[in-house]
């Protein structure tokens, strides 16, 4: 750890006075205390004890004496000292609390937390620093100092999780990421944030099924939270399941729509939209009008058509006209043959549309070019189609 420099109170006398018969051996540790003679404190403490061992004052402020020496502990980087130091603190102030609550239950809630928040701020700004090794000290600590609170060893989870992403075989890290999400887990094992954060850690280390099991459960409380939505999206990807992936996308689409925050109506909500339109127009799933209205949806939030959304949007209208084309060579009803021929020409109709839009904007788009030439031989309109099929040949020699 690195060292930080110890603030000690001005004077231990200027505690809140706490009522009862105060030994005269927890008199000469307060004096000592002040002196900052903080074993000298904690010897005659314990000398008392030879006399009466039941004294609330003598183990809040042994839980004083062991606080500070925790604090020197860190000052001298020193991190088996001041774990010890922050556990001795913790047993003596809330044995103090336990012999006369009425009268120290609030000194010694503040003595713990201030020992808590010390080291736990510590720990974050060090966690930002991206000092790793020195944040898990001070979050051990923290939890050492304040083993009530699941903050620190979480704290220290996520951190893993940060590092996992910065090195080549990040397995380790995301084991022992899954240990401490685990150990935390068993103390509460209702914390929403946490199942999320160990499904996520699962992913990640190929586990999916049980990944899987958990997102289920979560979604029928959390159905509405759009992190834990685009994580099962994720999911979802990873096990080529894209059409649960394109509706729990839809669903945080419709949220970001109906929240009060701007910025969900930007870039991301069309990046979405795009994602979900892709996927529900591929060949095993084929929601070609859902998919065409999406792409709407996304046009609607460029304030210039871009190229992705343009060429996705004639991508699907013609894998639209060449399924319903197929379909009509399949029917033997020559009226239901015709209609869908008819709308297989309405849909590569579109597409030329669409394509002509495309390639006058992007004059490098190759793909615009082979797709809109291959609308135009669906239309008949081979003359224009032989065009577009040279300017792909072209435009792809030149980007070789």
């Amino acid at each position: 750890m690195r060292k930080v420099r110890m603030i000690l109170p001005g004077s231990v006398l200027a505690l809140v006075a706490l009522v009862g018969c105060r030994s005269a051996h927890t008199t000469s540790a307060i004096l000592y205390l002040e002196e900052q003679e903080y074993e000298k404190a904690i010897q005659v403490i314990h000398e008392g004890f030879e006399y009466r061992d039941d004294e609330p004052d003598a183990y809040y402020y042994l839980g004083e004496a062991h606080s500070r020496l925790a604090e020197v502990a860190v000052n001298d980087n020193d991190y088996e000292e001041a774990k010890s130091n922050y556990d001795r603190a913790y047993q003596n102030y809330t044995r103090a609390r336990e012999l006369d609550s009425e009268h120290f239950t609030e000194n010694v809630d503040i003595a713990l937390q201030d020992n808590y928040n010390r080291r736990l701020r510590q720990g974050v700004e060090d966690f930002r620093g991206s000092f790793y090794e020195q944040a898990e000290g001070h979050f051990r600590l923290a939890y050492a100092a304040l083993p009530d609170s699941i903050t620190p060893i979480k704290n220290i989870a996520r951190m893993k999780m940060q590092q996992s992403r910065e090195v080549a075989d990040p397995t380790p890290l995301l084991n022992e990421a899954l240990d401490l999400l685990d150990q935390v887990l068993t103390v509460n094992p209702g914390a929403y944030s946490l199942q999320a954060d160990k499904a996520n850690v699962l992913v990640q280390l190929g586990r999916n099924t049980e990944a899987d099991t958990i997102y289920r459960e979560l979604l029928k409380e959390h159905g509405d939270d759009p992190n834990l939505l685009i994580d099962i999206v994720n999911l979802a990807v990873d096990q080529q399941e894209y059409e649960r992936a394109a509706d729990l996308t839809i669903q945080v689409i419709e949220i970001y729509k109906n929240d009060s925050d701007p910025t969900n109506d930007g870039e991301d909500t069309k990046q979405l939209l795009i994602s979900a339109a892709t996927w529900l127009a591929s060949e095993d799933i084929r929601r070609y009008d859902e998919a065409l209205d999406l792409l709407d949806q996304a046009l609607d939030l460029e304030t210039f058509p871009s190229e992705r959304t343009l060429l996705q949007r004639l991508q699907t209208f013609y894998d639209y006209g060449l399924w319903l084309k197929q379909e009509a060579e399949k029917e033997s009803d020559p009226l239901a043959k015709a209609n869908q021929e008819q709308q297989a020409q309405e849909q590569f109709r579109s597409g030329v549309q669409v394509g002509n839009a495309l390639v006058s904007q992007y004059p490098k788009s190759c793909a615009g070019f082979l797709i809109l030439a291959q609308c135009q031989f669906e239309v008949g309109d081979g003359q224009a189609a032989e065009l577009n099929i040279t300017e792909w040949q072209k435009c792809s020699e030149e980007q070789d």
